[in-house]
């Protein structure tokens, strides 16, 4: 275009070459090199699954269903009792897993109730279903006559099995009457219960005890394993029921304790024990610490965090410039003049040139 400058002929300012592939080149060995070092002076251990009172584990070895009836089937057996039940943690965790439950709720507003009347429930669990009668007859069932009759049986006795069912309705007043006799039985003293077998005094159980051995027995073929993370997917990540049924039982959270990796140990920012982990997310798990929040208390605790770093960590930087007091930061701490500290150097030179 005729009269516009270009900025090649209009520069009078300094000039040097820059080589830019030998500048990237250095910057990717440079950055790969800190990054080793980090690692080798910083990196934590893969501890596999240590924990006080658990048996040898390999480095890297993930927390599994088998791993779970290997080292503690007494816990997998009332685990799957509770969810038969209907009182484990995920049965009455509500909206977006069951359509009611203890939903957190901040100043009586509920998100996730209202998120599931406009989009209705995302994820829906069945954890009666989903955890135990429909592994035991896809996995079991087929060569055991005991356990394919033990489900017709319970399912035939009532509940409700539908996808998302309150924990309140998954159990009938007689598959109640069983699993308590049943969940009982299990703390007896005489009660003898291996990773494949389980042996408990008598009582009015109906098929439960058949139910919860065929449990045992597809967790101990790694065939539960399979069957959590499955999906109509050829690949898939979203092994959210599984995470859900582990966390059910006491051995996930013992392992995480163990490990220095639960809420009140700064979790998610260890990666085990006091080894650095996730830095980054130093603000959010800050938030878990904060005695005026109740951590060990506060059933709303999550949903509480959340807001707390929507306004920290998303509204107050979106709206500093204009909040009175907090605007005035930069000049009481002039941080900003040792970034820019040449610039300034060159406009004081700059100023005294023009003074004389």
């Amino acid at each position: 275009m005729s009269g516009s400058r270009h900025p090649l002929r209009t520069w009078t300012g300094p000039e040097r070459s820059y080589d830019l592939i030998a500048e990237g080149t250095i910057a990717v060995v440079l950055v790969t090199l800190l990054c080793v070092a980090a690692a080798i002076i910083w990196g934590s251990p893969d501890a596999g699954l240590t924990y006080p009172g658990g048996g040898k584990s390999p480095a890297g070895q993930a927390f599994s269903a088998r791993y779970w009836d290997t080292s503690d089937p007494a816990d997998l057996a009332a685990t799957a009792v509770s969810e038969l039940q209907g009182s484990s943690t995920t049965a009455g965790y509500g909206p977006p897993f069951t359509t009611t439950g203890d939903s957190q709720e901040f100043i009586g507003i509920k998100p996730a109730v209202i998120a599931k009347d406009i989009f209705g429930l995302t994820l829906p669990v069945n954890t009666a279903k989903d955890f135990v009668l429909a592994p035991v007859s896809q996995l079991v069932a087929p060569y055991s006559t005991r356990a394919a009759l033990a489900v017709r049986r319970y399912e035939a006795a009532g509940g409700d099995f539908a996808p998302g069912a309150p924990g309140a309705k998954l159990a009938s007043a007689t598959q109640q009457h069983w699993l308590a006799n049943f969940a009982k039985a299990l703390t007896a003293r005489s009660a003898r219960i291996t990773p494949t077998s389980i042996t408990v005094p008598p009582g009015d159980y109906g098929p439960v005890r058949e139910l919860v051995t065929a449990e045992l027995l597809a967790a101990h073929s790694g065939a539960l394993d399979g069957y959590l993370q499955g999906s109509q997917q050829q690949i898939s990540t979203d092994t959210y029921q599984g995470t859900m049924f582990f966390s059910d039982g006491s051995l996930w959270f013992k392992i995480a304790k163990a490990q220095g990796i639960i809420g009140s140990q700064w979790g998610v920012m260890n990666e085990v024990w006091n080894f650095p982990g996730q830095v980054w997310l130093w603000l959010y798990s800050g938030m878990y610490q904060l005695p005026f929040l109740d951590p060990t208390g506060n059933s709303n605790l999550d949903l509480d965090v959340g807001l707390l770093m929507t306004l920290l960590g998303f509204l107050l930087p979106m709206f500093a410039p204009w909040i009175p007091g907090i605007n005035r930061i930069p000049r009481l701490i002039p941080l900003y003049k040792v970034i820019y500290r040449r610039y300034y150097a060159a406009r004081g030179r700059a100023g005294r040139s023009q003074a004389r």
